[in-house]
């Protein structure tokens, strides 16, 4: 990477690969979730903490995703990364910071949520003294 000529990292973020590492970290979580799934030994705790994951998670990054995306929209010619942040001349410019962030926090949040669902739908139609089931 190198500096252009006013001071900011080229080449600059594309959509697809905010999205892809987003994507990469969501995939981190979905394996903490599974974990976090499995050591809570409670039936009833294990299916709140799946519901609530999947809930919540389907919640923030739904609104995290369309903000990150109009700021997107709205900063199109000039997306900058966190590291740009001081060649900023002006308070409208942040939005160009914003946005990609948004995107990857909302892709993060995002893609545990079916792996959360699923599981959830499993330990709930577990059979009662099953490993599935819980203590």
């Amino acid at each position: 990477m190198s500096r252009g000529t006013d001071g900011v990292l080229e080449p600059r973020l594309r959509l697809g690969g905010v999205m892809a590492r987003g994507a990469a970290y969501g995939v981190g979580a979905a394996v903490c979730v599974g974990v976090a799934a499995f050591v809570v030994r409670d039936h009833d705790t294990r299916v709140d903490l799946l519901e609530a994951t999947t809930y919540l998670g389907l919640l923030t990054g739904a609104v995290f995703l369309v903000a990150g995306l109009f700021f997107w929209a709205c900063s199109l010619g000039d997306i900058l990364r966190w590291r740009d942040f001081f060649t900023t001349t002006g308070r409208h410019e942040v939005v160009s910071i914003v946005g990609p962030s948004l995107v990857r926090a909302g892709v993060f949040l995002l893609v545990p949520v079916p792996f959360a669902f699923g599981l959830g739908q499993l330990v709930t139609s577990a059979e009662y003294g099953s490993w599935l089931w819980g203590a």
